[in-house]
């Protein structure tokens, strides 16, 4: 069941994936960022695949 607020992440969309990356280009923490588990999780996964893709460096 999906909150009217559950943010979706799109793999392809770099620029909302880099808000939630600090510098360096690991993940923000979900206390930093604010999102629940689920979104938290649905982010790691956007970006990992993103990586995978080679759309965004693993390092920064």
């Amino acid at each position: 069941m999906a909150t009217k607020n559950s943010r979706q992440f799109d793999y392809k969309d770099i620029e909302s994936l880099q808000v939630y990356l600090t510098g360096q280009g690991k993940l923000l923490s979900a206390k930093r960022t604010g999102l629940s588990a689920r979104e938290q999780r649905r982010l790691k996964r956007a970006v990992k695949y993103a990586r995978f893709l080679a759309l965004i460096p693993y390092t920064g």
